[in-house]
């Protein structure tokens, strides 16, 4: 699971080895290209175990670990085009003139609206609902 401790750690890791290569594959790629589009947490992922609790940056608070974690799951969803409703969304929101990174973002916050709710509730992640929220989230305003 992309949240759990395994990956917090596997988080640390890679932020400390980009300092020293740019060198990576796969979803170690992504998790670098995430990181690097957030230069401004890097100093969290100093803290270990914990960059993955809440921290002020820049006056907002936000969980390094998971902000990251959603990056990478957003991208490997629109790299495998799963669900392809992620991919409309993305190409609805640019259309709309938000750049990719802020889509990205918008679309982080749907999935983890869901999720987090689905979790506390005990529920399963709903794809269904997921999906209307892409297609409400990428349509053109009327």
């Amino acid at each position: 699971m992309l949240f759990d401790k395994d990956n917090q750690w596997r988080f640390t890791t890679i932020a400390r080895r980009r300092l020293e290569t740019t060198e990576f594959e796969g979803e170690e790629a992504l998790i670098a290209q995430a990181m690097d589009l957030h230069p401004e947490l890097d100093p969290i992922w100093e803290l270990a175990e914990l960059s993955a609790t809440p921290q002020e940056v820049n006056g907002t608070v936000v969980n390094p670990f998971i902000h990251t974690a959603l990056h990478v799951l957003i991208e490997k969803q629109l790299e495998e085009k799963s669900p392809p409703e992620v991919v409309d969304t993305l190409r609805g929101l640019s259309e709309q003139g938000v750049d990719r990174h802020e889509a990205v973002h918008a679309i982080a916050s749907v999935y983890a609206e869901l999720y987090f709710t689905s979790f506390r509730r005990g529920n399963s992640f709903e794809e269904t609902s997921y999906v209307e929220l892409l297609k409400q989230l990428g349509a053109s305003p009327t």
